[in-house]
């Protein structure tokens, strides 16, 4: 794959998230720096063409082309921007300045309920600090903070020293520089991020804003932000961490490349544009698909504007059908927008099976018709070509469509993501085998509570295969090569260790090899496409029996605490707590949601 594979329309896709990102912010999202030579200009707009070819090429064949791939540098790109019909330009004032080194991304633990860190993240980074409040503290960096920050209100967070030689804490409190990205962690989640303006270290002002701890030591390595960003919803940490190279969870100050940030950025939250004073807009000119909430897209999914046949009440399953695929490529992680080819091949097969009986095999409608809903965007064919355009002028144009970004960035949460999933199936799908649907679409890891362990068996899988193995004889062999989540065995032993063995739901304390036997369930299941975290809140203590009831979804636990059965809901009794045990309520309710849509499977 290369250049020859952009196409026309994966280049107009590229503009339009370069439009509503801003070209800082694109750059930085897919790991480029600002044009030095060439500039594609589209309607007086300048755009950095190898930035475009290269996200362009993400939405035509499927590959981000990073920037140290293009074979034959700026001019090949410039030459295939053009013959696809686009102006590029010489930039001829760029090469004047100095490109800036790309950041780096600095992994900040936040610290727990010991350490204080909600409430010090609150008062140094969310409120911030008065600069006049801490001015006898701060000695000669008193100027440059004044400098950093003109409204008097500093924004810090801070790092103990270490006695270690060359460990990760050491590396990035060594190598961080001002420029990089700091995210902030917690319970195996990112919940915000800034930008290093400043670096000094200080003890006297780190006692000031934050005290000491039980040794003594303070918060001396000081970093000074700027571009403080806290997300709507929190970012799962575990496949940034697992594709960094970091263990999970997240223990220590940890500090990764710019190369590496670049390929982590389409896994985080796309930076918002600056915000620059403007005259009010109508509230109708604001576009709808970035005012768009949780409930709004629950909203339009269940009201979407399907084709009824004369005399039937029956709505067409052609948009619900393909927005479960769509939603299946963003559990996957794979690109939000699709080239027309790409999607007739795989919708098709599920409108001739899936669909209504009466209905005609027609890709081409959803492709065009989703657009109505809010929620899907098409480029690349004229909007003056009829109702909707032909099977003909697709294959001509290869236009490219999918979900917009807001509704891609929403359905990235794993919650939000199976609440629209059951909306779509108990509005458009009576009567169809659901298990069955969503195996095909992609999605097959709803069916039980522990999904789908990156492809993989897991380890009693591969234990009761090798039994069978040995139990019938010898049978001809395969080599595979997967991989598998890493779990972490001290926290299982812990949450037995807390219940002494005993089943949360019935009490039973099982002897095995004249051991107690227990098992740790994850409540919300570590794989895709559940993306759950591998941490104590999440864990029950249960018995073989009940573990494998919860995690084929026929009990859960209602909002009262009590274990009920999914099919009829008979009370099982209350789940037994422990005070050294919180469990997450938001992992109950994904637990709940899960059964709410095996419930309707069998319905």
């Amino acid at each position: 794959m290369g250049l020859g594979d952009i196409t026309r329309a994966g280049v107009l896709a590229a503009i339009a998230e370069c439009q509503r990102l801003g070209r800082e912010t694109f750059r930085r999202r897919y790991g480029f720096g600002r044009a030095l030579t060439y500039v594609l200009v589209v309607d007086g707009d300048s755009y950095d063409s190898k930035a475009v070819a290269g996200v362009a090429h993400l939405y035509s064949a499927g590959t981000l082309l990073s920037a140290d791939v293009f074979s034959g540098g700026a001019r090949t790109v410039a030459h295939r921007l053009r013959a696809l019909g686009f102006i590029v330009e010489n930039e001829s004032t760029a090469a004047d300045h100095p490109q800036q080194a790309e950041p780096q991304i600095l992994l900040q633990p936040r610290g727990g309920a010991r350490l204080r860190g909600a409430q010090n993240f609150a008062k140094s980074v969310r409120q911030g600090i008065r600069i006049p409040d801490i001015q006898d503290a701060l000695g000669d960096q008193a100027t440059t903070l004044n400098a950093l920050y003109p409204d008097g209100i500093a924004r810090l967070w801070g790092a103990t020293p270490t006695t270690q030689t060359n460990n990760e804490k050491v590396r990035a409190l060594r190598d961080r520089r001002v420029g990089d990205d700091v995210y902030f962690y917690t319970a195996n989640h990112f919940f915000a991020r800034a930008r290093i303006l400043h670096l000094f270290t200080s003890s006297p002002v780190a006692r000031r804003v934050w005290g000491a701890d039980e040794h003594d030591a303070t918060w001396e390595h000081v970093m000074a932000l700027g571009d403080v960003e806290e997300f709507p919803t929190p970012v799962l940490a575990e496949p940034v961490l697992r594709r960094l190279n970091v263990t999970a969870p997240l223990w220590s100050l940890t500090l990764r490349s710019s190369e590496s940030y670049r390929s982590v950025l389409p896994l985080l939250p796309a930076k918002s544009r600056p915000v620059v004073p403007s005259p009010p807009v109508p509230p109708s000119a604001t576009p709808a698909s970035d005012q768009l909430t949780a409930q709004g897209l629950l909203e339009r999914l269940g009201s979407l504007h399907t084709h009824r046949r004369p005399g039937s009440e029956a709505p067409s399953r052609h948009q619900p059908l393909s927005l479960l695929w769509a939603i299946s490529r963003i559990s996957a992680d794979r690109p939000r927008l699709t080239p027309w080819a790409l999607f007739r091949a795989e919708v098709r097969p599920l409108l001739a099976e899936f669909g209504l009986p009466v209905s005609k095999v027609t890709p081409e409608y959803p492709f065009w018709h989703l657009r109505g809903s809010g929620l899907w965007e098409v480029h690349g064919v004229e909007r003056n070509v009829g109702t909707a355009p032909g099977t003909g002028i697709l294959d001509a144009n290869q236009p490219v469509a999918g979900l917009t970004h807001t509704s891609a960035e929403l359905l990235r949460d794993p919650l939000i993501r199976l609440q629209a999933v059951i909306k779509l199936c108990s509005t458009y799908f009576d009567g169809v085998d659901q298990r069955e649907l969503l195996d095909r679409v992609g999605l097959a890891g709803y069916a039980t509570a522990d999904g789908l362990v990156d492809g993989a068996e897991d380890a009693d899988g591969q234990e009761r295969a090798a039994a069978t193995e040995r139990a019938t004889g010898p049978a001809a062999r395969r080599t595979r090569t997967s991989s598998q989540l890493v779990r972490d065995p001290a926290i299982a032993t812990r949450v037995k260790a807390l219940h002494g063995h005993a089943c949360q739901i019935c009490e039973t304390r099982l002897q095995y090899k004249r051991r107690p036997y227990s098992e740790a369930a994850h409540i919300r299941g570590l794989g895709a496409p559940h993306d759950g975290p591998d941490e104590l809140p999440n864990l029950l203590c249960l018995c073989p029996n009940h573990h494998v009831l919860f995690d084929g979804l026929e009990i859960y636990v209602d909002v009262d605490g009590i274990v009920r059965n999914t099919h009829g809901g008979e009370s099982m009794g209350r789940l037994r707590q422990h005070n050294g045990h919180h469990v997450d309520e938001a992992h109950l309710e994904y637990h709940r949601t899960l059964c709410d849509l095996n419930r309707m499977a069998h319905s």
